[in-house]
């Protein structure tokens, strides 16, 4: 426990719809307890190291939105650091999070009897995956290899997603297959393919989703009601995906955007309330 500050939560019984939102142009009905879980995801982001966080941005290459998103600054060099106890300790460079929050068994994964299997197989392959990745386009492919991102070679960013070795865009192709058999759709295995953040996690409340059925190389935050608040805590680490200097900016930057759009509604709605009927003339629709 990191004695995050909370919301406190008021759940309801039959877990009404309550909101609205639109997402990759589609209307979608959010329940009090999804957006419990988003906005307790947003405030652990805060509280446990990130300095920017905000909930429903855009992902810096493509149409999708992720639930939560936050950024991390990197920690300094030559000043002496103490690094205090959070749930996502600094690193020496800046990073970048994403939550994806699932409140329902069925929001997670089909019900279908082909899910062992398919969790047996996704293993198998991200197995497969580490295994090329490691022995095979290291070596031959060193160009795909990001130089000066860290002190030690062996921890240095690689642009896997590039590389030409049929027998690894075979096994990603695979897991991509996988990845909509078992969600619905690839967003899992987009995010984690093209590195849209070094950090990605999904939040569920506890025991909902086993650890082997977490996606790879994502990690795991659980939530469970502690005296009335929502507490969140890493049950599984995620893997550093490295994320690039230009996907980690236009994150930043989408995080800025959603963080920025309920003020502004919020300012235009109060300055329209509070001016005379003849001087209204900015419409904000609630």
């Amino acid at each position: 426990m990191y004695g995050l500050e909370m919301l406190r939560v008021l759940r309801s019984g039959n877990n009404p719809p309550i909101a609205k939102i639109a997402r990759n142009g589609v209307m979608m009905v959010e329940t009090q307890a999804h957006m419990e879980l988003r906005l307790s995801a947003a405030m652990a982001l805060l509280s446990g190291g990130c300095c920017a966080a905000a909930c429903e941005v855009r992902c810096p290459i493509s149409r999708f939105r992720v639930d939560v998103a936050g950024y991390q600054d990197g920690r300094p060099e030559r000043a002496p650091w103490i690094e205090r106890e959070t749930m996502f300790p600094r690193q020496k460079n800046a990073q970048t999070i994403i939550v994806e929050c699932k409140q329902s068994r069925a929001d997670f994964l089909r019900d279908s009897r082909e899910t062992p299997r398919l969790l047996a197989r996704r293993q198998e392959l991200d197995g497969a995956r580490r295994c090329l990745e490691e022995r095979i386009i290291r070596v031959a492919e060193p160009s795909l290899r990001l130089g000066g991102t860290s002190l030690f070679q062996e921890m240095e960013t690689w642009e896997f997603d590039r590389s030409r070795l049929a027998s690894y865009r075979k096994v990603m192709l695979e897991l991509r297959y996988i990845d909509e058999a078992l969600h619905g759709q690839t967003k899992f295995w987009m995010l984690t393919r093209y590195r849209l953040a070094d950090r990605l996690y999904l939040a569920a409340p506890r025991g909902l989703i086993a650890t082997d059925e977490v996606p790879p190389m994502w990690g795991l935050l659980e939530a469970e009601l502690e005296d009335g608040v929502m507490c969140l805590r890493v049950r599984r680490a995620a893997t550093d995906l490295g994320a690039t200097d230009v996907r980690k900016q236009r994150l930043l930057r989408n995080i800025a955007a959603a963080a920025s759009r309920p003020a502004i509604r919020q300012g235009a709605l109060t300055a329209q309330h509070n001016a005379p009927a003849e001087g209204r003339g900015v419409v904000v629709q609630e």
